[in-house]
């Protein structure tokens, strides 16, 4: 008998994660599929009002998380693992009114944030242990009020996108002075600018921009050797004071420091640019060595380092709208040497069809906040050919986020 979940044969997906022998790329597929479909089946099972008012309270997941980070809610269930804990001993823990407690707890139970597991008692569930990972909680509480958020205040974002749409006639946003966050903040700066004007704010962006990049790094999936095999021949040419990679926007030199693991029998200079004020935030004993170098340099300005073999930019380009990620990659073209070089882009990839929610919704929020975007391939590839490269090679080192490297070479 065939079963069938959203118009998936269950069979069939069991079939193939059982037969994968447990290849954790199979297995990503089947389970992203059966979430899909599961999702579909809740859609189609739903009444018209179950649906208005999923859509109607869905703001409140948010905000009732980050009163249970206030309260450290999250953190005493996971500790209590599989005890049930009551509303009082929760209330006395947390500090918290006990008749206001039950009523938070009672949306979160519908969520699944908790679990409630008798009329008066709670414990955790596996969002629940998800919430309280501290990567978790850094993630949302940066869409909720961190002090950079002064700026990129989702929620804010979020309640004034239907406004600012109905002022701009519904046209997609391609000004960066002119988005959602100028009519959230009243401002007439944009991101960038804000910034510089609230430097004590410079240090939490540059923290979370820094843990950002701690995540999985398309340098460490990209075949190097294989797609540079000029680079690793025995009578290759490189001295140490070739230009061998240019992270440009490179933050703190994560980056560079992660291609120096990749690739360390290769000589020549690695540099990572970013702007004065981020340098100034590089630990002295991460500035690197004598192959690992800062670099003060504007990206909006002409790049200083000619010919570099590979040029490096990751999460600079979602950034910023179409005309100015021209004027960037520009300013990188005009610096390679033909063929002898190469720019690597290490950013989302938005499928054509099936954007997981995470992607979708960053698409948004880089809208709402820089007027700028995610871009499917065929997007990359138009925005890429404007400035004379081409892509030579993609490699999408994670299927569920789009995280991907574009390999560029200059059209010939």
């Amino acid at each position: 008998m065939t079963a069938a979940l959203g118009g998936v044969d269950l069979n069939s997906i069991i079939t193939q994660m059982q037969s994968s022998g447990g290849a954790g790329d199979v297995l990503e597929d089947s389970r992203r599929i059966l979430l899909r479909a599961a999702k579909e089946v809740q859609y189609s099972l739903e009444t018209p009002k179950e649906t208005c008012d999923r859509f109607r309270y869905s703001g409140l997941d948010l905000s009732i998380a980050h009163v249970f980070y206030q309260i450290k809610l999250f953190d005493i269930l996971v500790d209590r693992a599989d005890s049930p804990i009551s509303t009082r001993d929760l209330a006395n823990e947390t500090k918290t009114d006990p008749n206001l407690l039950v009523r938070l707890l009672r949306y979160a139970a519908c969520n699944g944030f908790v679990k409630q597991s008798s009329e008066d008692s709670w414990t955790a569930s596996r969002s629940t242990r998800t919430l309280a990972l501290p990567s978790s909680q850094a993630n949302l509480e940066d869409a909720y009020d961190i002090p950079v958020t002064d700026f990129i205040n989702a929620m804010q974002h979020y309640v004034d996108l239907p406004r600012f749409l109905a002022q701009t006639s519904y046209q997609n946003p391609t000004d960066s002075t002119k988005t959602v966050a100028q009519l959230s903040r009243n401002t007439s700066l944009d991101f960038f600018d804000w910034m510089k004007e609230n430097p004590k704010h410079y240090e939490v962006l540059s923290n979370f921009m820094a843990a950002n990049r701690m995540a999985k790094v398309g340098i460490d999936a990209f075949p190097f050797e294989d797609r540079f095999p000029s680079l690793f021949k025995k009578d290759q040419k490189l001295e140490s004071s070739t230009p061998l990679f240019v992270d440009i926007g490179g933050g703190r030199g994560q980056m560079s420091r992660a291609f120096k693991n990749a690739c360390p029998q290769l000589p020549g200079r690695i540099i990572f640019q970013d702007l004065p004020q981020t340098l100034a935030s590089v630990p002295s004993s991460s500035e690197g060595s004598s192959t690992i170098e800062p670099m003060a340099h504007d990206f909006f300005q002409p790049q200083p380092i000619k010919g570099a073999r590979i040029y490096f930019l990751r999460h600079v380009l979602h950034d910023w709208p179409n005309s100015k990620a021209e004027l960037i990659l520009k300013n990188t073209v005009d610096a390679m040497r033909g063929h002898d070089s190469a720019l690597l882009i290490d950013e989302k990839v938005l499928p054509d069809m099936g954007a997981s929610l995470a992607t979708a919704g960053l698409d948004l929020n880089m809208m709402m906040t820089f007027a700028a975007q995610e871009r499917t391939e065929k997007q990359w590839r138009e925005l890429l050919a404007r400035v004379g490269l081409r892509i030579e090679y993609l490699l999408k080192y994670n299927e569920n986020t789009g995280d991907s490297v574009i390999m560029a070479l200059m059209v010939d």
